[in-house]
């Protein structure tokens, strides 16, 4: 009798076991988020509390074509566009401020922005160029600092690690290298790591992202999600999206084609079917959630999947569009403690009103066809 009372209780604390949310710990001690990517929901009932609307002034000197970046600091936003070598400033209720520097071979310009970072402490601004040079301006636009990189193709990507040293991101073969971690005062190279092949790591320009005083890494084919750190690459924590994996095997039936191109092809070609269900386009982290964003097709501004994974109760919270028919997110170009920040077109305004109030939308109304896009604010639940 004792065992058949024992049998249901196992049964039982099984059942409870399997039914729980908390992240599984890898045995390497990292950890990993499970999600089933089909189970979908109304992110205005779990993951947001409000939305908000902030019209961007457009003026001959503040066109934007198309944002990288957004840094809100000290009620001002700094707007980084990639396509035309800019950092924009708006105050707090999206009114052109100025540009900070000039584009040109002058000693207070640059050739070439691909990419930015603000250290705030130091109220300087990092700017990148893709072709191997980074300058330091103060925000009033004088350049304090020229430094030549190590010779590499290019440089698609950096943030600052912690207060002395910077992570820099190039698309390279297995032989090199593709995360470089650099004084950035002196420029001498401190580590680097991250040995894949190109056409995998072409798919992903932006694989760093900051939380918590931490740099974190990771490329589009690849779940594993890195700390970088100063003695090289640590894992952190790993995707798991059961089914919707790239299936065992498929990564390693892209390197046996013999040419880069033809194996370029390939990858793109099998975006969003059962070889390569998806990529993950970008990560982000708050201490609340862990956030992917996952394309299932290529294109300029293709529908993602977005995932938060709440780290407190091991819940994900997956999501196609804001109000579950046809108003999507676009990537987030911020990605803070209370909010996020991305974009609003004017082709896609109208979809927006049924997350937004009354007053909200009425700021999309007013938009013109030429106009700068909005930003979308999105509040997070607590």
């Amino acid at each position: 009798m004792k065992n058949i009372a024992f049998f249901p209780l196992l049964a039982l604390l099984l059942c409870i076991a399997g039914c729980s949310q908390t992240a599984k710990q890898n045995p390497e001690g990292f950890k990993v988020y499970q999600v089933d990517l089909d189970e979908k929901v109304n992110p205005f009932k779990k993951v947001f509390a409000k939305a908000e609307i902030i019209p961007l002034e457009t003026t001959d000197s503040s066109l934007i074509v198309w944002m990288n970046r957004v840094f809100p600091i000290d009620g001002k936003f700094y707007i980084h566009d990639i396509w035309t070598h800019k950092l924009f400033v708006y105050n707090k209720e999206g009114k052109f401020q100025h540009r900070v520097s000039r584009y040109g071979k002058g000693a207070n310009e640059y050739i070439s922005l691909y990419d930015c970072v603000m250290d705030e402490e130091n109220d300087d601004i990092y700017m990148l160029s893709i072709f191997g040079r980074i300058k330091k301006f103060s925000k009033d636009g004088i350049c304090k600092q020229n430094m030549e990189l190590p010779p590499r193709p290019h440089y698609y990507s950096m943030e600052l690690l912690g207060d002395k040293y910077a992570a820099l991101w190039s698309c390279l073969e297995p032989e090199e290298g593709g995360v470089l971690v650099i004084d950035r005062f002196t420029g001498d190279t401190i580590v680097s790591d991250w040995h894949d092949d190109r056409v995998f790591d072409n798919q992903c320009h932006k694989p760093f992202h900051c939380y918590n005083g931490k740099v974190f890494f990771g490329t589009a084919l690849r779940r594993q999600i890195y700390e970088v750190t100063t003695s090289g690459l640590v894992p952190a924590y790993l995707w798991d999206f059961g089914k919707d994996n790239i299936r065992d095997g498929q990564l390693e039936y892209y390197l046996n084609i013999e040419t880069s191109g033809e194996r370029n092809n390939k990858v793109i070609d099998d975006i969003g079917t059962e070889f390569l269900p998806s990529y993950m386009h970008s990560n982000f982290q708050n201490s609340q959630y862990a956030y992917v964003s996952l394309r299932l097709e290529r294109g300029m501004r293709p529908a993602l999947t977005h995932v938060f994974y709440d780290k407190s109760s091991g819940q994900p919270f997956v999501f196609d569009m804001l109000d579950g028919e046809n108003c999507k997110m676009n990537n987030p170009l911020y990605f803070g403690e209370d909010y996020l920040l991305t974009d609003v077109l004017y082709e896609n305004r109208e979809t927006y009103k049924s997350i937004l109030p009354e007053s909200e939308y009425k700021k999309l109304e007013a938009m013109l066809e030429d106009d700068n896009p909005c930003l979308l604010k999105l509040y997070f639940k607590k």
